[in-house]
């Protein structure tokens, strides 16, 4: 059981470590970004290890925000087992005033489903490689 629980924080910590680097090369702040870094994040994974994706989750659900009027805005995260959010792009709303994950309903994608949706190519995909200056903070 102490082997199972250290290798869960070990892989948590590894994850945590992606998306940090995932997030250091996106522009996070910006609408829309939410699903590039989803997206980037699980293809690091995969490279990194395969394995991880079964570690987590990208969830498709909404925020509550105060620019947003009382509608919701729709967003993505991930999630680890353990319930923890990993989300640099949730600035992108709080920046305007207060913020909140949404209790409307949201539908979670276990990593490897997620992956392999993205590896088919995706219109997110497909902006990211039409137009890298908008999305990689190093390309000039």
């Amino acid at each position: 059981m102490r082997e199972f629980l250290n290798e869960s924080i070990s892989n948590d910590n590894t994850l945590r470590k992606i998306a940090n680097d995932v997030s250091n090369k996106l522009y996070c702040d910006k609408f829309g970004s939410c699903v590039h870094f989803a997206e980037e994040f699980v293809l690091e994974v995969y490279k990194v290890n395969p394995n991880l994706l079964e570690g987590f989750s990208v969830v498709e659900g909404y925020v509550d925000w105060e620019f947003g009027d009382d509608i919701p805005q729709q967003h993505t995260w991930i999630e680890l087992s353990n319930g923890e959010k990993i989300d640099p792009t949730f600035e992108q709303f709080t920046k305007y005033g207060w913020a909140d994950y949404s209790q409307k309903r949201s539908t979670k994608f276990n990593g490897l489903d997620y992956y392999n949706d993205t590896i088919l190519g995706t219109w997110f995909s497909d902006r990211r490689k039409k137009y890298p200056k908008d999305f990689y903070k190093e390309i000039n």
